[in-house]
């Protein structure tokens, strides 16, 4: 396994996922877009259309905390799909005891022990990374391992599918910080993945679903009350998109960075912000925050709030911060980063304005 920073982010993403704007309805419109759920009488067969795969899943390894997450895309721009354990008794318990706290008592100490103990008993049983072919062939001739290809150590080539090569991986059993029955529950589950990897199927893969290559047409306010829309791509050449949540500590932390950034941009590129988790203008809790935080990073960049107008991107967004690059017909150019990496930002900057 990687960084304890990339362990930390992972739990940033799962927590995430659950408070994003709109989380009920865009989850439900991304489920009928990228899967697919028979019921029989013992299991289901989940079908994702976007990776090509299908997954057989008996019920009573669901209840025992098994999910099937994904499609999403990885820091290195691979589509990815990942089956999950969460132990339900301790994560509900640990998302209803953060949402409970005020924006003082949610503190960087309480945010980080929140995701510590996330990790702890949120565990990633099976990842399944897709390349395409032409880019694996390349990569393996230059020398590069399974590894190096996914966020995994222990990866291995799964198979090919139209047009994709597929690697999977099976973490370690990861115990650490379970109390017996807990402990017992998940290793049953672990031990499963090996039948369940012999289950899987390929599919033709569909490519509705997958990340947009174009921002919606939109109508929404920023955080001063301005109305802002689509148009504001056109001002500029480049525009980094840094979508964002005010629960995200790591999202918190880079914004004095990224003001500062936006003071010195070239002036033919510009830097705004989309917070994810202001959930309608009577949502004072959370839209004070941002502007707290905001003021504090000393941060004067255009922060818009993010609102049904852009379902497309938020519905395929699962983790904070997540940055896209558009250009000035709105189209999203590049790989999105996910993760807190300002150097990347301004490494893509860079070189897509001298024409790298």
């Amino acid at each position: 396994m990687k960084s304890k920073r990339s362990l930390i982010k992972f739990s940033c993403a799962i927590f995430m996922a659950i408070i994003l704007i709109g989380c009920e309805e865009t989850d439900t419109v991304k489920q009928e877009e990228a899967q697919t759920v028979t019921t029989s009488s013992n299991s289901e067969i989940f079908e994702s259309h976007e990776t090509g795969l299908i997954f057989h899943i008996p019920k009573e390894y669901q209840e025992k905390g098994i999910k099937i997450e994904g499609p999403d895309i990885d820091e290195k721009g691979h589509d990815f799909i990942r089956i999950n354990y969460y132990y339900k008794p301790i994560i509900d318990k640990l998302i209803d005891d953060m949402l409970a706290l005020s924006p003082e008592e949610r503190t960087k100490q309480a945010q980080q022990e929140f995701y510590e103990n996330m990790y702890k008993h949120s565990k990633c049983l099976m990842d399944i990374t897709l390349i395409k072919e032409e880019e694996y062939n390349s990569s393996i001739k230059d020398g590069k391992k399974h590894n190096e290809l996914s966020y995994w150590n222990n990866a291995e080539k799964f198979g090919t599918n139209d047009g994709y090569v597929y690697l999977i991986a099976i973490p370690e059993n990861d115990t650490d910080g379970m109390e017996a029955e807990e402990k017992a529950q998940y290793e049953e589950c672990h031990d499963y993945m090996k039948t369940a990897k012999e289950n899987i199927e390929f599919t033709e893969i569909n490519e509705l679903g997958k990340m947009p290559r174009q921002m919606p047409k939109f109508t929404a306010k920023d955080l001063k009350g301005n109305t802002v829309t689509e148009n504001i791509f056109t001002e500029k050449d480049l525009t980094v998109v840094n979508i964002w949540g005010t629960f995200c500590n790591p999202c918190v932390e880079e914004m004095p960075e990224l003001g500062e950034w936006a003071k010195i941009m070239p002036e033919n590129a510009q830097l705004i912000g989309i917070i994810s988790d202001i959930e309608s203008e009577n949502d004072n809790i959370h839209y004070d925050l941002a502007v707290k935080i905001m003021e504090k990073s000393k941060a004067d960049f255009t922060q818009i709030i993010a609102n049904k107008d852009f379902e497309s991107v938020m519905s395929w967004v699962t983790g904070v911060p997540t940055t896209l690059f558009v250009d000035k017909s709105g189209k999203i150019i590049g790989k999105p980063i996910v993760g807190a990496d300002v150097d990347g930002y301004k490494k893509f900057v860079e070189d897509y304005l001298n024409g790298k």
